[in-house]
């Protein structure tokens, strides 16, 4: 994946439970400079990488070589897929808050609906220019975050395969809203066009698990102005 150009601001973030960098990426289109940490191999990743579990992540080195901290731990605890199965699902949350509380430095950690975060921002694709992709994601952080504009009620008919629904064939998946899992599936390409994702860097499976980097080009662009203020304070 060849980067865009953009302003970076001198500051380097740790994005912990990376995947294949969705997330990541909303982060390095804010300014700051990426490192991601998963436990699992990344071949896609296009930032510095680590293989390592966050449990054994020191939070003392974070502190010495990072200027803020997001993660995205495991979801499979609080998703649907939970509650369909009725398997029981470790829950990484506790360790990723506390792992991030003891670094001391401002942090964001991100998670589906239902997911027990504290306080936590909503953002949903409704509220970004140019997404068709609903994805509701929480974020809790330790700074105060805003939304761009309010979440609607009522969300936009979404593309789908289902011949049940009564808009089957009426919506284009380059126009519509899509949904990336599930019945309604899209195809990969018009999956990345809708999430903001560039076309060609993740593979479905990777999509499926992504966020649109538009939420934390936001998030970041927040979390970039209370470092700046920070230090024109000290």
């Amino acid at each position: 994946m060849i980067l865009p150009a953009r302003a970076p601001n001198g500051m380097t973030l740790l994005d912990i439970c990376c995947k294949a960098g969705g997330a990541s990426y909303g982060y390095y289109l804010a300014g700051f400079n990426i490192v991601g940490v998963d436990r699992e191999p990344q071949p896609h990743y296009p930032f510095p990488f680590i293989q390592r579990d966050l449990r054994d992540l020191d939070p003392e080195w974070i502190a010495e070589n990072f200027d803020a901290g997001a993660a995205s731990p495991p979801c499979w605890a609080h998703s649907d897929l939970a509650y369909r199965t009725g398997r029981e699902y470790e829950d990484f949350i506790p360790e990723t808050r506390a792992l991030l509380e003891a670094s001391g430095l401002p942090y964001v950690i991100e998670n589906v609906e239902g997911a027990p975060l504290r306080n936590p921002l909503i953002l949903c694709g409704t509220q970004f220019d140019g997404l068709r992709v609903t994805r509701h994601r929480l974020f809790e952080s330790n700074v105060m975050l805003t939304v761009p504009r309010p979440c609607p009620r009522r969300h936009p008919l979404h593309f789908t395969h289902d011949k049940r629904k009564a808009h089957y064939g009426r919506l284009s998946e380059w126009t519509a809203f899509v949904t990336v899992t599930g019945g309604g599936n899209s195809s990969k390409a018009a999956a990345e066009d809708a999430m903001g994702i560039p076309g060609g860097w993740m593979t479905k499976d990777e999509i499926n698990q992504a966020i649109p980097p538009a939420y934390t080009e936001w998030i970041g662009g927040q979390l970039a102005e209370h470092l700046s203020r920070v230090e024109v304070a000290a």
